[in-house]
């Protein structure tokens, strides 16, 4: 096999259902790619999906959010509980998103600190493919202010 061939990847789509869901398989990555709103509704078959996921140790497991336009706290939470259980297996975890609608609840809960998030597949797939970490925060857009997190008592 020539080293720049394109490595074999596998591409199963399912759009019955919520949330519509994307599943790519390469040898360096899995890449779960949600769209439409993820509600707490959602916890259960996310968790199906992305544990299951998680259960094949790939080299690195990323979850795409470009065209999440809701994601509820609760998602937020399984999102960092999951990227827990992957560093305890030694799988790299990132969550992609850059929309308001997600970083805005990861910043008010104070998940930003413990959910790796990066701006775009490409550099998350990047990443993975040369073995960087994912964990280093993007700049936080202009109009998201640092806040505590909601379960902080004040001083």
């Amino acid at each position: 096999m020539h080293s720049n061939a394109p490595p074999l990847s596998l591409t199963v789509v399912c759009p019955l259902g919520r949330p519509v869901t994307t599943l790519t398989r390469t040898a360096k990555s899995t890449v779960v790619s949600l769209a439409g709103d993820l509600d707490a509704a959602d916890v259960r078959r996310l968790r199906r999906i992305v544990s299951g996921e998680l259960g094949l140790r790939p080299p690195a497991l990323l979850v795409d959010l470009t065209d999440v336009p809701f994601c509820s706290a609760r998602v937020l939470k399984f999102l960092a509980e999951q990227a827990d259980d992957a560093r305890a297996v030694g799988v790299r975890f990132a969550v992609v998103a850059q929309q308001r609608a997600v970083l805005r609840p990861l910043a008010l809960l104070g998940l930003d600190r413990v959910l790796p998030v990066v701006g775009s597949l490409d550099e998350a797939v990047l990443n993975a493919r040369t073995r960087r970490r994912t964990a280093q925060p993007i700049a936080p857009p202009p109009w998201l202010k640092r806040t505590r997190p909601l379960w902080t008592n004040p001083p």
